[in-house]
């Protein structure tokens, strides 16, 4: 029991703690990748790293949708409301 909980408390350190934004963000994604991991955050709520095409980070939740293009990003705190366009964004990871 022990040595299951030891290493599901890895598990849950390296996914947390060791998230890599540089290895990420290596490669480019199509924008039918894109769309598909937006609207995968919408369905489900989940929080989104959204890397730009000037290199920025942002992260956050997809709120809703303007028009076929835009989409309305909220900040971790939830105060911040952004307005992003479907063709500034680089990379989007779940």
């Amino acid at each position: 029991m022990t040595n299951f909980l030891t290493t599901q408390l890895k598990k849950a350190y390296h996914y947390l703690f060791e998230y890599n934004t540089d290895k990420l963000s290596i490669y480019s994604q199509f924008n039918g990748k894109i769309l598909a991991s937006i609207s995968y955050a919408i369905l489900h709520k989940n929080f989104i790293l959204i890397t730009f095409q000037d290199g920025s980070h942002e992260i956050g939740q997809i709120s809703k949708r303007i028009s076929i293009g835009r989409y309305v990003l909220r900040d971790v705190d939830k105060k911040i409301l952004r307005i992003v366009d479907i063709d500034d964004i680089f990379r989007v990871d779940l």
